[in-house]
């Protein structure tokens, strides 16, 4: 539906729609060296990033509140070949 949805400094990496809910997606990549996994990266900070950009995208978007929706992220680590994990409904 959208990729790289931004409004002033809020930004939603990707918004999908799947199996009738709104699906927001975090994107975290890390090297391949990295002692940690990708979604470690994302710190309570960036966790309320995310949520106040999802209520401002609502917000322009108001057809959209009353959908069901989730977080999930897409964690990638740069190994050859890469790995790439999709956690479903990362923060509840």
């Amino acid at each position: 539906m959208f990729q790289g949805w931004r409004k002033g400094s809020h930004e939603i990496d990707i918004i999908a729609w799947e199996g009738g809910e709104l699906v927001f997606v975090e994107v975290r990549t890390i090297g391949g060296t990295v002692p940690w996994y990708p979604e470690q990266t994302i710190s309570r900070h960036k966790q309320s990033g995310l949520r106040r950009a999802i209520e401002s995208f609502l917000t322009e978007h108001p057809s959209y509140a009353a959908l069901r929706a989730r977080i999930d992220v897409v964690a990638i680590r740069l190994t050859e070949p890469p790995e790439i994990r999709v956690l479903c409904d990362a923060f509840r």
